[in-house]
């Protein structure tokens, strides 16, 4: 499955989209193509980390900007040769891959933001025990 963001302002994405359903025909590569519009659906493009359209996705391999016929030959290759054609994909599977792909995110994030906090007070702690007090100091 290739997830293809777009948006309705883009006059490139159209092409793009017409190039990878050209080229699917040609290396015969049988694969869905899904297109997402950003502006309706920001929620899954963030969470791809979809920054500019035309964007393609696929697993972990994207694509973004308009291709020049090998990069979008290899990205289509990369994508069939991952993983076996599943016929019953659709919009649920993609936002079904998108809140899975968010919640792994976020408990990265909760994980980074925890290690980060202790790190940090640990070393107020050193900073505190390595300097004096007022109480200590006597003039």
């Amino acid at each position: 499955m290739i997830l293809l963001f777009t948006s309705s302002h883009c006059a490139w994405c159209d092409v793009v989209k017409d190039m990878v359903e050209t080229e699917c025909d040609t290396i015969g590569g049988a694969t869905r193509l899904h297109e997402i519009d950003v502006e309706r659906h920001t929620h899954i493009a963030e969470t791809y980390g979809v920054l500019a359209v035309p964007t393609l996705v696929s697993g972990s391999v994207s694509l973004s900007g308009v291709p020049c016929s090998d990069d979008l030959r290899s990205f289509l290759f990369q994508t069939i040769a991952g993983r076996p054609l599943n016929e019953d994909e659709d919009a649920r599977s993609v936002l079904k891959s998108a809140r899975h792909r968010k919640s792994q995110s976020d408990e990265r994030k909760s994980l980074i933001e925890a290690d980060s906090s202790s790190r940090k007070k640990g070393r107020d702690e050193e900073r505190a025990c390595a300097e004096p007090s007022e109480a200590s100091c006597r003039h």
